[in-house]
């Protein structure tokens, strides 16, 4: 395993963007998080 994230919460200011998102990258894999703007 390279990286193993658990129960994210990520935002601007008091705008919420991340809420609880939990993922695990294997080494090899590729991942993107994108948004309606890209």
């Amino acid at each position: 395993m390279m990286l193993e994230v658990t129960n994210l919460h990520s935002g601007y200011g008091k705008l919420p963007v991340l809420r609880g998102v939990s993922l695990r990258v294997e080494e090899g894999e590729l991942v993107a998080i994108i948004g309606p703007n890209g």
